[in-house]
């Protein structure tokens, strides 16, 4: 299975609220963001995020996590097309995220029809994000 990565940066966070109710101590909500990666995958994409956040005493999380659906469009190792990213991700106090990213069956187009793999997001010490992905092509 081909393995690639790239950096990529976060252009643009639009929040926006759900139409849940008010929950003490626990906030519901939801983002749209904007990314451009760079390297091996050439590539912009719009996410859909929805998340959960209870803040812990000290800063961190007492726990969190969202789903979000990711459409990237672009070329992946000079293959031009797009698909959809799927993303589940919890964290509990300050410990490393538990997250999964799986390539949505049937969403590549272009020359990345029939793609399938998953994927992993790593944040820096500097703050930099990087997405690997591990992918076949059919």
């Amino acid at each position: 299975m081909p393995h690639t990565n790239a950096p990529f940066v976060i252009d643009a966070q639009e929040p926006h609220s759900l139409d849940f109710p008010a929950v003490t101590g626990v906030n519901h909500g939801a983002l749209k963001l904007s990314k451009t990666f760079t390297g091996a995958i050439e590539a912009s994409s719009t996410v859909e995020m929805l998340y959960t956040r209870t803040p812990g005493e000290d800063g961190s999380f007492a726990g969190a996590g969202y789903v979000a659906m990711e459409l990237i469009i672009g070329a992946v190792d000079g293959r031009s097309g797009s698909f959809v990213l799927l993303h589940i991700s919890t964290v509990v106090g300050n410990e490393p995220p538990l997250s999964r990213y799986l390539i949505s069956p049937g969403s590549g187009t272009g020359e990345l029809a029939g793609i399938s793999g998953v994927a992993l997001i790593t944040i820096g010490d500097d703050g930099s994000h990087t997405l690997h992905l591990d992918y076949e092509l059919a």
